[in-house]
Formats: structure tokens, sequence, C-alpha cells
């Protein structure tokens, strides 16, 4: 029989990501989905502590799919203790995220790897899947605007081999507490070397640009990245490679 998996991530609903990934893993398991109803990205393991959340059904191309009106890690902790309490998926699939998640300490400000840890906070077989670009970031992270067909074409081979290689490892025992973090590169094809990496050690910089008005924007950056013996996620994508961490939390 397939394996149940529940997809979670923090690109929301409407991330023209999920379709692809949904179908693609429907492939080799039975699928439902638990995601933001809108985009909920860079907040990690964050709670609606002080708001009521709203879970409603919504039509997705076929699939058991809610839409919560809260964070990542409040859709994985409702989906696990509530919606699918009673029929548990055999492991909980967060992405593919739209861009990369790499390095600590970074990566535990994600929303797609936040959602993950939850789940394997449950006890969960927890994957989280992720996948830079290089272009068309503003309108796939952004504005969620449809896929070029270029970018569908890589988007489409790791949405495939995330399908196997999940298949794959619920074959052997998965420790509890663990998180498989998946990065891949932007253009990313079935002949693509997988390679086995560790998170990168970044130095932390600003995050923040003043603007005109004397306030403070968000502004992405990495800082410089300490040595390490064994080749880093960031290293891998930079080489072109695919590349895959266990993480205990």
């Amino acid at each position: 029989m397939k394996p149940r998996l529940l997809i979670v991530n923090d690109d929301g609903i409407t991330s023209p990501f999920l379709p692809v990934f949904a179908r693609r893993l429907a492939e080799v398991a039975r699928v439902a989905i638990v995601v933001p109803a809108r985009e909920q990205s860079w907040i990690g393991r964050a709670f609606s502590r002080h708001s009521e959340v709203n879970v409603e059904r919504r039509e997705f191309f076929g699939f058991d799919c809610r839409a919560v009106g809260g964070t990542p890690a409040d859709c994985a902790n409702i989906a696990l203790s509530h919606i699918f309490a009673r029929r548990r998926p055999d492991a909980v699939v967060s992405g593919l995220n739209i861009g990369q998640n790499v390095a600590m300490p970074l990566l535990w400000s994600s929303g797609t790897f936040g959602a993950a840890v939850e789940a394997a906070g449950f006890g969960f077989p927890s994957f989280a899947f992720s996948m830079r670009l290089e272009k068309y970031y503003e309108m796939c992270r952004l504005r969620h605007e449809g896929l070029p067909a270029d970018l569908l074409s890589h988007v489409d081979a790791a949405c495939a081999h995330a399908a196997s290689y999940i298949v794959k490892s619920l074959e052997k025992p998965f420790k509890a507490g663990e998180v498989r973090n998946v990065n891949y590169p932007p253009n990313f094809g079935p002949h693509t070397p997988f390679k086995k990496c560790v998170p990168a050690k970044m130095g932390l910089v600003g995050l923040y640009k003043k603007n005109a008005r004397g306030n403070y924007e968000f502004s992405y950056a990495l800082g410089s990245e300490r040595r390490q013996s064994a080749l880093t996620d960031i290293q891998a994508l930079d080489m072109g490679f695919a590349c895959w961490s266990k993480i205990s939390v």
C-alpha cells in the first residue's frame, strides 16, 4: 500500500510550486495538504498564540486540502493533533519551498523547516524540501504567478526526485526527532548529483536596511561561512549539486 503523506509549507496555498509538488508525490503516495491560507515565510516555528486559527477545506486539484489562517507550525500541529489524529500520516513533507533553506542559524528562521521540526517533535518522519532560484524569484515568491516553462521543467524534476527520495527513505528505520533537509539547485535535472552534506555554519549579519522614511526593511543576507571539514549545503548548491542533511531536533 502506498504511504500516506501530509504536505505542509510556508508559501501558502497559492504557491506555484504546490500543485507540481502534490501531483508528483501523489504518484507514489496518498497525499493530504494542510498549508497556510497566505504566505508565511521567515517565521520559523512561530505559533498563533494570541489569535484564533481558522481552518477551511479548499478545492485543490482533487486533493484532501485545508487552508489554515495561521503559521506553518500551526498547520503541522493542528493537522497532527486534530485533523489527522486518527488517520495518521506515515511522514510529513514540508515544501517545496520557493528559495533555498540552508545554513545555521538561518535555517531556524525558515517556516518550511519550522513545520518539519514540529512534525519531527511529534515523532513523525519529517522532510523539508527547498529549491534555490536565480531567476523568477519575485514572480514566484512575491506574486505567486504561474511558472515559466523553463523553470517548470526544473521544479517538476525536483518534485519527482523528492517523491522517490521520500519513498526510499521510508523503507529504512527513521530516527525519531530527525528532519531530512533537502535543497535543489536552480537548474536541477534527472542527472544532477545528489550529495550528503551538513548545514553551513554562518556568522550573523544585519538583515535590515534603513529606508527613506527612517524605518527598517528586511533584506536577506548571508554572513561569512565558517570553515568545516564536510561538504556544506551552500557549497553543494554553489557547485550545482542537490544536497541533503540530517538534522536532529
